[in-house]
């Protein structure tokens, strides 16, 4: 008997479909950054593929290569970090675009596409005040001068321009996108791929969604903590933490899962998990075992779902409990637990 991580494919097509339909006409960019928010990267990728999914972004390039592998040539993938010549080129070599943030990257990338005898997918990064990479502004025309003359040269072809905002006020995210805004007219009238929005914006805000949307936690169905409602936004919760009944007495239950599997010892006294009896207290969180409150009936072997589409309680929801964000939750669950898909 072991823990596992449940996951509800059907849930999570009909997340994409719901994504799908709200930013609309602008298309998906599924992130999957993390083992795919920790459900698993070749499982997922492959039910986005076949829901129709054609656009992938990755933290890395390492990252990038397994999605490239499972989703095929047809599929574009990102990523936006490179960590040298070799991840470079490793890049270039698998149809990888990049985006790049700072001008030694653009130099150092068109360089390698120029040894390489290839050109190099570009999407120019412009920091609108998250601070979290991105050309500065005062750089951005000397940047873009030196983009195009590595297209000019045959080694570079800047395909897009992206940012990331903060999604801390309407006013700061407001100024981000007049900024945003004016980095990409100096491009002039060329067709570009214009992306600024992740989950939140995507789905709150029109006017943000532009040629692609970065979606990622949405489409696990992880809503975002002191936000709407799953309902609201209209999205499943994808995963269920799952552990089995291993020892029973007259007044607990003990669990075969415990803080060195992911589930936090803080949610002691707090959580209430869902078992065949209903709604139970969790009582203790010890390294590989749980003390849950027992229930009539109850016999080694049944499962009890700790949080997650099948639980009283979300992901998001054991966040607020911990003063955290639902991802981070389920990042916590040990890549040790295996994940099944239904």
């Amino acid at each position: 008997m072991t823990a596992r991580l449940d996951v509800d494919m059907g849930a999570f097509a009909a997340n994409l479909r719901r994504i799908r339909e709200t930013v609309a006409p602008a298309r998906h960019l599924l992130v999957v950054k993390d083992d795919a928010y920790g459900h698993g990267l070749e499982p997922v990728v492959r039910a986005a593929v076949d829901a129709g999914v054609d656009w992938f972004g990755t933290f890395d390039v390492a990252t990038a290569l397994r999605v490239r592998a499972v989703a095929g040539p047809d599929a574009r993938v990102i990523a936006w970090t490179v960590y040298g010549p070799a991840d470079a080129d490793a890049a270039l070599a698998g149809d990888i675009d990049l985006g790049v943030g700072t001008r030694p990257l653009l130099a150092m990338v068109a360089e390698r596409a120029a040894a390489a005898g290839t050109v190099a997918q570009v999407h120019l990064k412009v920091d609108t005040g998250l601070h979290r990479n991105g050309i500065r502004p005062e750089q951005w025309s000397d940047a873009v001068a030196e983009a195009c003359r590595a297209e000019a040269s045959g080694s570079l072809r800047v395909v897009g321009v992206w940012s990331h905002i903060a999604e801390s006020s309407d006013a700061e995210d407001d100024a981000s996108r007049a900024q945003f805004l004016e980095a990409a007219a100096a491009f002039g009238n060329r067709p570009l791929l214009r992306h600024l929005a992740a989950s939140a914006a995507g789905f709150a805000r029109a006017e943000f969604r532009f040629d692609l949307v970065r979606i990622g936690a949405y489409a696990y169905g992880i809503r975002p903590s002191g936000g709407p409602s799953d309902a609201e936004l209209g999205i499943l919760p994808v995963a269920t933490l799952v552990a089995p009944v291993a020892d029973v007495t007259r007044d607990a239950v003990t669990l075969a899962i415990g803080s060195l599997d992911g589930l936090d010892s803080r949610l002691a006294g707090h959580l209430d998990a869902g078992t065949p009896g209903g709604p139970r207290r969790v009582r203790t969180v010890a390294e590989t075992t749980t003390i849950v409150e027992a229930w009539p009936g109850a016999a080694p072997g049944q499962d009890v779902a700790l949080f997650g589409g099948r639980a009283p309680l979300s992901a998001t929801d054991v966040a607020e409990l911990l003063g955290t964000i639902g991802e981070q939750v389920v990042l916590r669950i040990s890549p040790r637990l295996p994940r099944r898909y239904r």
